[in-house]
């Protein structure tokens, strides 16, 4: 199975705009979240930015998902990444996050990727952690967690 990234383009609206509003896909995330039309090139504008990243994750050519980077600063960002709930189980979130860890790591410079993941999304929390995250606080609704790139070949956080 091919899994890719890719930059969006104005093509791409309509499966962001599904994506956000599919429920079973953004339940666990505090959604469906909407995608008004106004916003979109400028959203799009803001994605070419150094702080900002987002890539379309493929499967072959289908679009299955997204995933991202935003305020990228001193080396430091916060991470989204969704997979479309039909597309689960398939190892993609795990194939797209090498990839754009990749990329964080080589094309960006990045050391530090953080994730704030509600309390309920067990999965979410447990992927992460099987990534390298750590949990660093515990929150009422959320958990906070940290990847640190390691200076030799693979990473561990400490």
């Amino acid at each position: 199975m091919e899994i890719r990234i890719q930059k969006p383009t104005s093509a791409d609206f309509p499966f962001i705009e599904w994506l956000w509003a599919d429920k079973a896909t953004t339940e666990v995330l505090g959604g469906p979240f909407t995608f008004p039309e106004e916003m979109r090139a400028d959203w799009l504008k803001s994605k070419n930015l150094t702080a900002n990243a987002y890539f379309i994750i493929k499967k072959g050519s289908e679009s299955v998902g997204e995933v991202s980077f935003r305020d990228f600063e001193k080396g430091t960002a916060w991470l989204n990444i969704k997979v479309a709930a039909r597309f689960r189980g398939q190892q993609i979130a795990q194939k797209a996050m090498q990839l754009f860890l990749d990329f964080f790591q080589n094309e960006c410079a990045g050391i530090v990727m953080l994730d704030e993941v509600r309390q309920e999304n067990k999965a979410g929390i447990a992927f992460l952690l099987k990534f390298g995250f750590k949990i660093i606080e515990e929150r009422e609704q959320t958990v906070l967690l940290k990847w640190i790139k390691a200076a030799g070949k693979e990473e561990s956080n400490e």
